[in-house]
């Protein structure tokens, strides 16, 4: 990408933070037009199994309960991609809603607004009830530092090459030589816009992580492959690394939110009811066998083993959920049972 070379000849080697936020959200970058969903980059919760947006939608009801039922619930999901998870969620809700999808994506937002009961906006606005996001974090930009340097992005002829710069001293760095560790200034500027817009209610992050992590490691990936080399080919890779829930919880508590302890979502998902309907759909599964319905019967089961997915120790059971608050709300009673693990 153009915009690049010129960044880096304009002012010296950029900071990594920069080459994502050129390379993925700029003109021509990866997120211009969303490769979400099963023809895309890559599938995410709601594209693996609607049973998602139906257990969400439990959950949110528990919100709403603890805003005090406002009419209507007003939810802005933030980094709504192609609208999957708002189709689920607006067929399965049961309560009043005023549905935002927000994209920075001018593409998204144009398949956005076609959706029923969809308000397409380029950012975060107010007044808003419930944030949502999934799989939105561990995409922003983050600063890398490895040692006592920050990593740069440089130009060697036409060729993009690493760069090492002694590190601003707000980055605090810690780490071993040779160690990365990454400054993820994209999500506490998210978390603050979202202490900045909420009044009263909550915020959802839903993303691969861990707790304590320094962040990492890097990825790449396109067409669901990993790729190695992230200075390649720029604008044609996602960019995208593990998100240290404890780090971002305490940010939110800095910014004046009540950060709740997350928990994985395969534990969230069967607080908020998989596990009964798992076995819904195994004893339907039996009763096409007793029929002799065997088609039916292999359907069935294709769509329990879809929706095991969802908790799969290996895959999307990796996704943590941490819920963010106003001060003064309640924990929700799914939270709390899924904190019992």
């Amino acid at each position: 990408m153009e915009a690049i070379a010129e960044a880096i000849r304009a002012r010296g080697p950029i900071t990594f933070a920069e080459y994502m936020e050129l390379v993925l959200y700029g003109h021509g970058g990866f997120y211009e037009d969303p490769p979400i969903g099963p023809d895309g980059a890559f599938v995410t919760s709601p594209h693996v199994h609607p049973v998602f947006g139906e257990l969400l939608a439990e959950g949110i009801r528990g919100l709403w309960e603890g805003i005090g039922r406002p009419t209507p619930l007003r939810i802005a999901e933030v980094g709504a991609g192609d609208g999957s998870l708002a189709v689920q969620l607006i067929r399965a809700l049961d309560i009043p809603i005023a549905y935002a999808g927000v994209e920075r994506s001018a593409r998204a937002r144009e398949r956005l607004d076609v959706i029923p009961g969809v308000d397409a906006l380029e950012e975060l606005a107010s007044p808003v009830d419930v944030v949502l996001c999934n799989e939105l974090l561990d995409n922003l930009p983050f600063r890398l530092l490895r040692g006592g340097n920050e990593v740069r992005i440089g130009l060697e002829g036409e060729r993009l090459v690493e760069t090492l710069a002694p590190a601003e001293p707000e980055l605090s760095p810690s780490t071993p030589a040779g160690e990365d560790r990454l400054v993820p200034i994209g999500a506490f500027a998210f978390v603050d816009d979202v202490a900045g817009r909420l009044e009263r209610g909550y915020a959802l992050i839903i993303d691969y992580g861990g707790l304590g992590t320094t962040g990492g490691p890097i990825h790449g990936y396109r067409r669901h492959a990993v790729v190695e080399d992230l200075l390649a080919d720029p604008g044609t890779t996602d960019i995208t690394s593990g998100v240290d829930f404890e780090l971002i919880a305490s940010h939110a508590e800095d910014a004046g939110l009540v950060a709740f302890p997350s928990v994985g979502q395969r534990e969230a998902l069967l607080a908020l009811g998989l596990d009964d309907w798992l076995g819904a759909r195994l004893r339907r599964q039996a009763m096409q066998q007793d029929q002799r319905d065997g088609r039916g019967a292999v359907r069935t089961f294709s769509d329990r083993s879809e929706a095991t997915m969802l908790v799969d120790p290996g895959g999307l059971g990796r996704l943590r959920w941490l819920l963010l608050a106003t001060p003064g709300l309640p924990s929700p009673g799914w939270l709390i049972e899924a904190s019992r693990g």
